[in-house]
């Protein structure tokens, strides 16, 4: 992150500051639940089909140390997305995004099915590339009943600067005066 540059001439970040941070927001993934727009499954279609399955992700485990189903580590980001599209950060569009890098940390886990968790997400860093801004975002995880994080995620979420429409007209009337 310390070798990151911040993002020159913004457009569709300009009003994003590093630091803002979103509303705490309570999220849980129960296994039959349909997980919204960009995961369009739930928990039990994935386990039908996931790669490296165990019996801990079961709905009903038999020899697990924890008595509950946990959330396998590729459906962490799906949970932790769930309700992003709530989060109001200013960001311009409509423009097409792409999570170009993403990091969870499970600081004390698993995580659990039917759990609930609240989530807040803060801006990190704003950077871009010679076709893209981005918006790095983490998103910081509690147990409704611990005030101490239990995971973490860092994302970087890069939007295509040629996919908003606008992009050329605002950026010269932003900075070419």
């Amino acid at each position: 992150m310390a070798e990151l540059k911040p993002l020159r001439d913004p457009v569709l970040l300009r009003d994003v500051k590093v630091g803002m941070t979103t509303k705490r927001q309570s999220v849980r993934m129960d296994p039959d639940q349909n997980m919204g727009a960009l995961y369009p499954f739930s928990l039990r279609q994935k386990l039908k089909v996931i790669t490296e399955f165990s019996s801990l992700y079961e709905m009903a485990p038999s020899q697990n140390p924890w008595a509950r189903a946990v959330i396998p580590m590729e459906m962490l980001s799906v949970l932790f997305q769930y309700r992003s599209h709530e989060d109001q950060l200013p960001v311009r569009g409509p423009a097409i995004g792409l999570f170009a890098d993403q990091e969870i940390r499970v600081l004390r886990g698993p995580l659990f099915a039917g759990e609930v968790y609240e989530i807040q997400r803060e801006v990190v860093a704003i950077t871009g590339s010679h076709r893209t801004e981005s918006v790095w975002l983490r998103t910081t995880v509690f147990a409704a009943d611990v005030g101490d994080p239990i995971a973490t995620m860092l994302v970087n979420s890069a939007i295509i600067k040629e996919s908003y429409a606008p992009y050329l007209k605002e950026h010269a009337e932003l900075y070419q005066s």
